[in-house]
């Protein structure tokens, strides 16, 4: 297994910088075929994001890596990938039963991102008989892991936003809440085994599935070897975002990397199927940045931040313009000013490209219209340092801001205790 370094660069914004340029003398570019068949595409794109998170975890475990402390922060990343191949193949199955449009867009919308609710449609519309065995044990497993991640948003952010119906307010509830040692053999193997038995329901094969047989339908079993755990639930630096931003942008990273390596060395039969999955850990890992921004140093109410990130929801745009007044407004001279209108440029571009963070995640739209109608190349070298160096301008307005914040508190104590 191969070792690879999948730290922050020092890549930054450049003016004239597009996210999606195609050099084409460039042997880094992918296709994304268009869409005919959107069960067909679905079950294309949980294989894309099924194989990156085998990918990871493959690599996070291998014997001789250098650092176990991507084993506490990748965890995320794989765990968002495992789920949203699950759901995506899931999905799948449902589009080759579910053929009419409008049934086609009540399926989706009624059972969002729950994996039980997805699953007892499918099992209610599937003509095919499945083994009953493999049936009741999804279905344990799926009721297991939709109590700390029903809308697939749980290994994404690191609280949830509420709202109390009665008075309005807002409030954060933590994913979690308590230290916990994560079996992540054991983890990642339970996802590995309900694709096995979504792979072959997709298929219509007839064989068993067998790598459920000698698992517990239970989502999270803590232990296992120290050098296989992944350690959640308290703070890195005083700061929820950071284990999270940490492992999405480094992750998309390594899926970047490895790609290029591959290619470089003439293996280029598989590496197109990491390429969405890359761009939407880079895209989270943006939006994730920002909230970090408004959340940790923009003035303003508890009620406030929450509202705002709740009506945003995962608009980049939107977030930047929240922030912008008050990083313009500790700007240090004209070119500061210039840099921060570069940012704003970025993410203007990945606006347009991905509005609502569903592109890089789905074939279509909720009224099931294809997000590339027409084949589309892009030069993933090209599109990942995009991203990479939004995250890095982001990550330093976030270290210049916190310096000011300590800055100002620290003259304020001094002025105090004169």
């Amino acid at each position: 297994m191969e070792t690879s370094d999948c730290s922050i660069s020092m890549i930054i914004p450049i003016k004239g910088k597009t996210i999606d340029v195609v050099n084409k003398k460039s042997k880094y570019i992918v296709k994304i075929l268009a869409t005919t068949d959107l069960s067909e595409a679905l079950f294309n794109y949980s294989k894309c994001f099924f194989e990156a998170a085998h990918k990871i975890t493959e690599f996070i475990l291998c014997e001789n890596h250098p650092d176990i402390g991507k084993l506490d922060t990748y965890f995320f990343s794989i765990a968002f990938l495992y789920r949203h191949g699950i759901e995506l193949g899931l999905k799948a199955i449902g589009f080759q039963y579910i053929q009419k449009k409008d049934e086609r867009e009540k399926f989706v919308k009624t059972t969002r991102h729950d994996l039980s609710s997805i699953l007892s449609v499918i099992t209610e519309n599937c003509l095919w008989v499945r083994p009953e065995d493999e049936l009741k044990w999804l279905q344990k497993y799926f009721a297991d892991l939709s109590q700390m991640d029903r809308e697939s948003d749980s290994f994404r952010y690191p609280f949830h936003i509420t709202r109390n119906p009665n008075t309005h307010e807002f409030d954060i509830k933590k994913v979690f809440e308590y230290q916990t040692h994560i079996d992540l053999v054991k983890f990642a193997n339970k996802f590995e085994a309900a694709y096995e038995i979504i792979e072959k329901w997709y298929n219509k094969n007839n064989e068993n599935a067998n790598e459920w047989k000698n698992l517990s339908p239970i989502f999270i079993e803590e232990g296992g070897n120290y050098y296989e755990q992944s350690v959640v639930g308290y703070k890195y630096n005083g700061v929820p975002f950071f284990p999270y931003t940490k492992a999405y942008l480094e992750t998309a990273n390594y899926l970047k990397k490895y790609m290029k390596k591959e290619i470089d060395n003439g293996k280029n039969s598989h590496i197109e199927h990491l390429f969405l999955p890359m761009c939407y850990l880079y895209r989270n890992c943006v939006e994730l940045s920002l909230k970090t921004i408004w959340f940790d140093e923009i003035n303003g109410t508890f009620q406030v931040k929450c509202k705002c990130m709740f009506d945003k929801k995962h608009s980049i745009l939107g977030m930047w313009k929240e922030i912008r007044s008050h990083v313009m407004h500790n700007a240090n001279g004209s070119d500061d000013v210039r840099y921060l209108s570069i940012i704003e440029e970025y993410c203007k571009q990945i606006h347009d490209i991905d509005s609502d963070a569903n592109k890089f995640r789905y074939p279509m739209s909720k009224d099931m219209r294809p997000y590339f109608s027409s084949n589309k190349r892009f030069d993933f070298i090209e599109t990942g340092d995009f991203f990479e160096a939004l995250n890095n301008g982001l990550a330093g307005i976030d270290s210049q801001l916190k310096y000011l914040r300590e800055e100002k508190t620290e003259i304020e104590y001094y002025i105090n205790h004169l």
